[in-house]
């Protein structure tokens, strides 16, 4: 994949609201959900935005608010019009935005009444329908979206008193999935396993771990990172020592995710208000710093459709999608 340029950007403002989390369609090319919360996310409420990207610009087709703040949206891998969503008041919510009423949710799941829901990830059809969400109450939850209510499953990812921040299904194994805590460790677990032991553990020295992503060709490798600035790549098979480091932001990394083209190149987003592309077998790390934010980064992510472009959302109320040649 050529990304030696940076050939488009374009820029949509989520008024009054702080993004959290932002996700293209796997089925619509153009569609994009952007997950936000009012006064950076600590109170007030939250609204999700789905946006066009068409031939005149970025423009808002449905608005959704609620209560309480977001903080994470995924879009479910076998219907496309329906998301879920993780909320500071502990649930995950299912919207049908194709239905008359697109602005209720379709389902409620509970479990996490007193934390904070901080991921949500929806398991490939081929394997599952299975949702998994991540809490503040360092646990990570299995929801069956045909079922609401409890969590069919739920596993203490993180060490007593410390929060998981993100879980991720695996793109390559059914029941598998990595969990990153404040506890400085990234986990690797199967979600039926009789044990609610780990199968492997990776630290990071010194450093909350907020965010992981699964490598898309390789079902070995795995990146995190974290409090320390620092991504990290892992080979699950051998959790001793990391294989590589990229040591280019300046500030915590709040989200890492691996290109759908091409198998060594990153995105990420950081508190030093910039996103970034890497490649981590060249030399130089970066590639591209994008400057265009003004405030924390917390989400980015590639089109599944398009090689080369690539959504973020941040602290400074804006959504921006950028176009590599």
């Amino acid at each position: 994949m050529s990304m030696h340029q940076l050939c488009g950007f374009r820029e949509f403002t989520t008024t009054g609201s702080h993004g959290q989390s932002v996700a293209y369609s796997p089925f619509a090319p153009n569609l994009i959900a952007c997950a936000t919360g009012s006064n950076y996310g600590l109170s007030g409420n939250g609204f999700i935005y789905i946006l066009d990207n068409n031939e005149s610009g970025i423009t808002e087709v449905l608005k959704i608010d609620q209560r309480d703040n977001f903080y994470d949206i995924c879009w479910s891998e076998s219907e496309p019009n329906i998301l879920a969503s993780a909320s500071g008041e502990g649930l995950i919510h299912i919207w049908n935005i194709g239905q008359k009423y697109p602005r209720v949710p379709v389902a409620e799941f509970k479990g996490h009444r007193k934390h904070e829901m901080s991921s949500v990830s929806w398991n490939l059809p081929k394997f599952s329908n299975l949702i998994l969400a991540a809490s503040w109450d360092g646990t990570s939850s299995v929801y069956d979206p045909t079922n609401p209510g409890w969590p069919a499953i739920k596993i203490k990812t993180a060490l007593d008193g410390y929060k998981t921040y993100q879980s991720v299904w695996s793109p390559h194994n059914p029941n598998t999935f990595l969990a990153a805590s404040s506890d400085g460790r990234l986990t690797l677990w199967d979600a039926q396993a009789s044990s609610q032991e780990p199968q492997a553990v990776f630290h990071s020295p010194n450093s909350e771990v907020l965010t992981c992503d699964w490598g898309k060709y390789n079902n070995s490798i795995a990146i995190s990172a974290g409090g320390d600035s620092m991504i990290y790549g892992w080979d699950l098979r051998n959790p001793a020592h990391p294989i590589f480091e990229l040591q280019d932001h300046g500030q915590a990394v709040k989200r890492v995710k691996f290109s759908p083209f091409h198998p060594t190149i990153i995105a990420s987003g950081s508190f030093d208000t910039t996103v970034r592309v890497h490649d981590f077998q060249a030399s130089d790390g970066s590639i591209h710093i994008l400057n265009h934010h003004s405030e924390f980064v917390h989400g980015v992510d590639w089109n599944l459709h398009t090689p080369g472009e690539l959504v973020s959302c941040a602290w400074d109320q804006t959504v921006k999608i950028f176009k590599f040649a």
